[in-house]
C-alpha cells in the first residue's frame, strides 16, 4: 500500500519542479519558500521530526538551497570587511568652524 504524500512533500516537489523549469518569478519563489519554511517551522515547534520517513531538517535544507540559488539572500558581508569600505575624512583642521559659539565668561566666573 502506497502512503499518501504530505502537503509539505507536494508543495516542495511543485516548487522544485517549477524552479528548475524557470516557471516562477522571483516574487513567486520568495512567497513559496517563505510559506514552506513557515510550515516547516510550525511542524518543528510541534515536535514533528519526520515527514513520511524523511527528516524535516532535510526539507528545510532543500528549501534553503532554493532560496540561495534564486538569489534571495543579501550578499554576505564579513564584519572585518565592513571597515575596509569606509573612507575616513579628517576634517579636524578644517577652517569652517560651523559650531563656533561665543560664551559670555562673566556668567561663569564670579
Amino acid at each position: 500500500m502506497k502512503k499518501d504524500k504530505h502537503t509539505i512533500e507536494i508543495k516542495f516537489l511543485d516548487l522544485k519542479t517549477k524552479f528548475k523549469n524557470n516557471e516562477l518569478t522571483i516574487n513567486e519563489i520568495d512567497n513559496l519558500t517563505c510559506e514552506l519554511l513557515l510550515e516547516l517551522a510550525l511542524l518543528t515547534e510541534n515536535g514533528i521530526k519526520e515527514i513520511n520517513g524523511t527528516s524535516i531538517d532535510l526539507f528545510k535544507d532543500r528549501v534553503w538551497w532554493i532560496v540561495e540559488k534564486a538569489g534571495l539572500l543579501p550578499e554576505y558581508r564579513d564584519p572585518e570587511d565592513e571597515f575596509e569600505d569606509i573612507e575616513i575624512e579628517d576634517d579636524y583642521y578644517k577652517e569652517d568652524d560651523e559650531f563656533e559659539v561665543e560664551i559670555d565668561d562673566s556668567k561663569f566666573y564670579k
